[in-house]
């Protein structure tokens, strides 16, 4: 019997977009590794004063430099405002083409302009997915709630998805130091609820290379339709969150445990089948 694989979404590139030639050099690397959505934060909120990202005006250089090269860009939002901005850039793209990922991170909890974004992204192009993260707090029933939120403001199940990011440690027993800690547990009881794909962002919850990569190790055992990570082509030179952008070598890796678990879940499946007939 031939096996197919169960594609996974990869969704990978820097935690910032810095520069064109930044982004323009670690798109093609990851386009020549087969990844072809190309995440880079535009504003970027931050724990303390500090670099705050581009703003609006990296959003043309973002489209131009994906789009161009059939790639889609990832990008999260915070405000209504950053969503019609998005909208407006798309639009100069025509339909067929105007594709991007943007997502609601962890921070930005305010159902009111939660519902704002939804509403503005539904009148835009057909092609335009929403992500939302979980809240920093571990609470399942608010992360259920957003969704509720989306849905009501009229944005499409279709084009919804979810991601898991980890909890903010508090004083729960931390003993690797991860940034954030996962409830791969709850993340699945999600996905199943909600009926929406669950990607995963191991770059947030590991905090540094090597946890990002064991962390990717971990939630192989689990069935998650997808990966955002961070990657730079230098990390040690990156604006922000520099421990936890991979090099390009050690996405290498992550990309391997990615597509060798989707390879076992499919030869899973396979052999289950065989065992019913």
């Amino acid at each position: 019997m031939k096996k197919e694989k169960k594609e996974k979404l990869v969704i990978a590139g820097p935690c910032a977009l810095e520069s064109k030639q930044q982004l323009r050099e670690v798109a093609l690397m990851l386009k020549a590794l087969g990844v072809n959505h190309i995440r880079a934060s535009l504003w970027k909120p931050r724990t303390s004063p500090g670099w705050e990202g581009t703003g609006a005006i990296g959003l043309s250089t973002l489209l131009e430099e994906t789009l161009a090269y059939g790639l889609v860009p990832a990008s999260e939002i915070l405000s209504a405002e950053h969503a019609q901005l998005a909208v407006q850039a798309l639009q100069r793209y025509g339909e067929e083409q105007a594709k991007m990922v943007l997502w609601l991170g962890a921070r930005n909890q305010n159902h009111l302009e939660q519902k704002k974004i939804a509403k503005i992204l539904a009148s835009g192009p057909k092609a335009v997915l929403l992500m939302f993260k979980n809240p920093m707090w571990e609470d399942e029933r608010h992360w259920m709630g957003i969704a509720e939120h989306l849905y009501s403001a009229g944005f499409p199940m279709e084009r919804l998805m979810v991601c898991h990011r980890g909890f903010y440690p508090g004083k729960q027993a931390n003993p690797i130091g991860l940034r954030n800690l996962p409830d791969f547990e709850m993340a699945m009881r999600v996905k199943a609820k909600s009926g929406l794909p669950m990607l995963l962002d191991p770059s947030h919850i590991g905090g540094s290379s090597q946890n990002v990569i064991s962390i990717c190790q971990e939630a192989s055992q689990y069935d998650f339709d997808g990966y955002m990570v961070e990657v730079h082509t230098n990390p040690s030179v990156a604006k922000t969150d520099a421990k936890q952008q991979l090099t390009l070598a050690e996405f290498e890796q992550v990309l391997k445990i990615i597509r060798e678990e989707a390879v076992l879940e499919t030869t899973t499946k396979c052999s289950m089948q065989q065992m019913a007939f």
